[in-house]
């Protein structure tokens, strides 16, 4: 409609009051617009009112009858004379809104394939879409429907706008395209053909080269690609869904984009309400991305109903056990492959390009948090593995940070090899296991199992190995995780063995007496659910991949099913006075003040204690020497080893100090 034409008597003008836009959707929403308002002014015989929809008078009364039903008048048949002779400048501009879109010639084009829009689609959202981002034609919109606050597009606009009840109205419905997109936001309550449709803000935001993530998204959305390449080759039909399940979140991923064959993924937590839900399918649509739930036990069935819904995305299940048949979607699904979980040497050398091998037998995932920690702690890998564990596995044991060295163990050359031996099958597991294909059923794992009186050095021993490893030691007292109500104590298990299995520690279960003993026969109900805590038990002994330490008193009252699944079992009897004399000089610090006659040849030699007491001992006559103003003396060690004796509930006999002479 060029300049100096008229169109019933309208000035051309007038019917061109938007400058043209860069791409063809909003032209296609003007011609629409401005024919609709055209019709509407001569059908109306007058000019738009501004209190229009605020007040009804006798003339909007005598205008809404002549346009019901059963009733013509020269007004109608004029507007449709004026209808008709638009429809050639509404068909061309049909016509390069479909071209354009088929070309993909700009973001609106790549919306309305990526939302697999038909052509009735596009139009009702390029009506909407340009409605929305002007203000001048939102004022046209309330001209239309005769009311100032009606300045969005209704239902009953649609079909007046494309002179139809049914394909329009399709679009925007509950089960329609764009609805199925989560293009459109919700409306308020009100009259269904009044209904404003708005569409969400993110789109029109995207449609203005804003790549921001939506506000609406659920928390922790992110986008994965996978390290190595896509397989090559496209599926012509490629699978609406994809499940995969295993221990490792990265290698899960990666099956999954490889049987997508795409090289990023929309990844996030299933959403929680429709707002939510919206957001994520629109944004999916809105990248080109496939969405992957992860998944951590049943799916809910409005998820299964949201991905049976929006067929024109892809979808994947991803979690670390495969999901019951009956909870997934009805929909066509293929199965993932998931490599194994462990890193790889390669994926270590290109990490950490200085190591020449695996030093932890890290997942594929865990690899990725400890490089991205290292680069935040300046490189350090031992530090990045410490803080690997942090949070996961403190609220459930305590955390103990590796002080100690080889150095502070004091045990005979035999039982000391024995520990060494649990640090040695840690460290090279990747070697007797991976390179030298050993077979690591039913896992790789480390299980020892230390047997002594209290203070004889089991803890110590742990401690060392941990460090010795460059991990942290937990501490876990399974007397405390044993509960009385029935599956408690299995959960309790489980929520230790997964979080160590996420940090990569080295676990030590003391008083390990209170589950480990022998299987009783079964007389009640009480025994019966004593048996299975113990066999829960064992089971995750088998599948643990990292290093675990049981301690007890005495070795004999394990069961035998343990004893069986143990790689390494050392007894840590009460020192002979050699290791006595040996503990009894590590215990006092270079810088301590002693007196002459501390004789610790005589100490070791006299009371038969263990390590943990002698050291006891050493600071108490610390304290005692400090109150006294003196150094350690000998009369104030055997006192302090006398102090620890009765805290044992143990009677000191002269026996105990005859090689001390005439001491107290």
């Amino acid at each position: 409609m060029g300049s100096g034409k008229t169109v019933a008597g309208i000035p051309a003008a007038a019917a061109e009051p938007f400058p043209r836009a860069a791409g063809p959707w909003e032209p296609f929403a003007d011609m629409l617009l401005q024919r609709a308002a055209l019709v509407a002014r001569v059908d109306r015989n007058r000019g738009p009112d501004p209190l229009a929809g605020l007040k009804v008078d006798d003339d909007d009364v005598a205008a809404l009858l002549a346009e019901l039903p059963g009733l013509e008048t020269d007004g109608v048949a004029a507007g449709d004379r004026l209808h008709a002779a638009l429809e050639d400048h509404v068909a061309e501009a049909r016509a390069l809104l479909h071209e354009a879109v088929a070309a993909g010639a700009d973001r609106f084009a790549s919306l309305a394939h990526g939302a697999r829009l038909a052509a009735p689609d596009v139009e009702v959202l390029a009506v909407v879409c340009a409605v929305e981002a002007d203000p001048r034609r939102q004022r046209l919109v309330g001209y239309l429907h005769d009311d100032v606050t009606l300045r969005r597009v209704t239902p009953w606009l649609l079909a007046r706008l494309f002179a139809t009840r049914d394909a329009p109205l399709e679009a925007v419905g509950p089960g329609g395209a764009l609805r199925r997109a989560g293009l459109l936001a919700p409306g308020p309550d009100g009259p269904w053909g009044a209904a404003p449709l708005a569409v969400a803000p993110a789109v029109l935001w995207w449609l203005a080269g804003d790549d921001g993530a939506d506000p609406d998204l659920p928390a922790r959305v992110g986008r994965f690609r996978p390290a190595g390449e896509v397989p090559a080759g496209t599926p012509a039909e490629p699978p609406l869904l994809v499940t995969a399940a295993g221990p490792d979140r990265r290698r899960r991923l990666a099956g999954i984009a490889a049987a997508l064959r795409v090289d990023e993924l929309l990844v996030a937590f299933p959403p929680d309400g429709a707002v939510q839900w919206d957001a994520l399918v629109r944004s999916a649509t809105l990248l080109g991305l496939p969405v992957v739930l992860e998944v951590d036990g049943d799916l809910a069935p409005d998820a299964a109903r949201r991905i049976e819904a929006a067929t024109h995305l892809r979808w994947a299940l991803s979690g670390p056990v495969h999901l019951p048949l009956s909870a997934l979607p009805d929909v066509p699904w293929v199965e993932a492959e998931v490599a194994d979980a462990r890193a790889t040497p390669a994926e270590w050398a290109a990490r950490f390009p200085a190591l020449p091998s695996p030093p932890f037998p890290l997942s594929a995932d865990q690899l990725d948090q400890v490089a991205r920690a290292a680069d935040a702690l300046g490189g350090d890998l031992h530090a990045a593995m410490r803080r690997l564990a942090a949070g996961h596995i403190d609220a459930t044991a305590a955390r103990i940070r590796p002080s100690r060295t080889w150095a502070d163990l004091v045990l005979d050359p035999d039982r000391e090899a024995q520990v060494r031996e649990i640090a040695i099958r840690a460290r090279h597991r990747e070697t007797v296991f991976g390179a030298w294909a050993f077979d690591a059923q039913p896992s790789a794992g480390v299980v020892a199992l230390f047997a002594g009186p209290s203070g004889t050095g089991k803890t110590l021993a742990a401690e060392i190995i941990a460090g010795d490893l460059g991990v942290d030691l937990y501490k876990i007292d399974l007397a405390s995780l044993v509960s009385k109500y029935i599956g408690e104590t299995e959960k309790n298990l489980s929520r230790v063995f997964e979080t160590a299995e996420a940090s990569n520690v080295v676990l030590f279960f003391d008083e390990a007496d209170a589950l480990l003993g022998k299987r009783s026969e079964v007389s009640d109900a009480h025994d019966r659910y004593a048996n299975i805590e113990v066999a829960y038990l064992l089971q995750r002994l088998e599948r643990y991949e990292g290093v675990a330490v049981m301690a007890t008193n005495l070795a004999r009252n394990i069961d035998d099913a343990f004893l069986r699944r143990i790689h390494v079992i050392v007894e840590f009897p009460v020192p002979e006075p050699p290791e006595r004399r040996r503990i009894w000089a590590r215990s006092v610090p270079a810088g301590a003040p002693v007196a002459d006659d501390l004789d610790l040849d005589a100490l070791a030699d006299g009371v038969e204690i263990s390590g943990g007491t002698i050291r006891n001992s050493v600071l108490t006559a610390a304290f005692l020497a400090a109150e006294a103003g003196t150094p350690i003396t000998m009369e104030l060690a055997v006192t302090a080893v006398r102090r620890e004796l009765q805290k044992l509930g143990r009677l000191a006999s002269a026996a105990d100090f005859r090689s001390l002479g005439n001491r107290p």
